[in-house]
């Protein structure tokens, strides 16, 4: 291609991007690239199938929402686990956990495979320094990810608000150069509070490379007994993929928290 034509090509995309977004077009060449897009994974396949980067992205802020006991903690756990390890699954890094609601279980977490003995439990005070803090151990580059227990708990307090809306540029920026994947829970949001502009997490998910909502759908019991939950996880967002494609995912207590592998 000359450069005249290319020239022409790139105003067109970049007007396009202007007016209908930059998920609108794209080309060729930025296709072929989204298999290498560093990511980690989630420990459940079928939802790692769905957003587009094989888990969730290194670099970038996802957003997982869903009420109690829909299966975004265990997610979380398993992510943080996931994380922990390189490919030959040996644990050789560090991963953080922003208990902000104080509930963190280190039993459930064992149980989900993540080594209490590479893992930072972060409790601040609800303060605007404790967005502060997340910056600073982003930035210090020795996370490989950091999992925020409840985005709610900081939204509810305007002051940490303030920060956190003013901070986010920054912080995706921290987050690109470090390489550290960052993963906020959130609760549902109905829509009518999103008609009057009251959803106090859309400034975040705004932000958000990619967004996962999850739902339980079915207890599981075997002969009278629990014995886990079905849960389905729904993409509403992705700088990769279109569309709002869904997985099936099974989650049983038994000792340790495991997915399903086949359906």
């Amino acid at each position: 291609m000359s450069a005249t034509k290319r020239r022409r090509l790139e105003s067109a995309v970049t007007a396009i991007h202007e007016r209908y977004g930059p998920q609108a077009v794209r080309t060729g060449a930025e296709f072929r690239q989204v298999a290498a897009i560093p990511h980690i994974a989630t420990g459940f396949a079928a939802l790692d199938a769905i957003t587009g980067c094989q888990g969730l992205p290194m670099g970038a802020l996802t957003l997982l929402s869903g009420r109690t006991t829909s299966g975004k903690l265990t997610v979380a756990c398993k992510f943080l686990a996931s994380a922990q390890r390189d490919q030959r699954g040996d644990v050789a890094h560090t991963v953080a956990l922003f208990d902000l609601n104080r509930t963190a279980d280190p039993d459930y977490l064992v149980r989900c495979g993540v080594d209490l003995d590479a893992l930072l439990v972060v409790r601040p005070s609800l303060q605007p320094q404790a967005v502060d803090l997340l910056g600073d151990l982003v930035q210090q580059r020795r996370l490989r990810a950091v999992v925020i227990d409840c985005l709610p708990d900081w939204l509810t307090n305007r002051a940490v608000s303030r920060r956190l809306y003013a901070s986010l540029g920054r912080l995706q920026t921290q987050l690109r150069v470090a390489q550290c994947a960052l993963l906020m829970l959130d609760d549902p949001s109905p829509p009518w509070r999103r008609w009057l502009n009251l959803d106090k997490s859309g400034r975040v998910r705004w932000n958000a490379a990619l967004h996962i909502e999850m739902r339980r759908e079915q207890w599981l019991t075997e002969s009278g007994v629990l014995k886990g939950y079905r849960a389905q996880a729904r993409l509403l967002k992705s700088q990769w993929v279109y569309g709002f494609p869904s997985a099936p995912m099974e989650i049983r207590f038994n000792g340790t928290v495991k997915a399903r592998e086949t359906w």
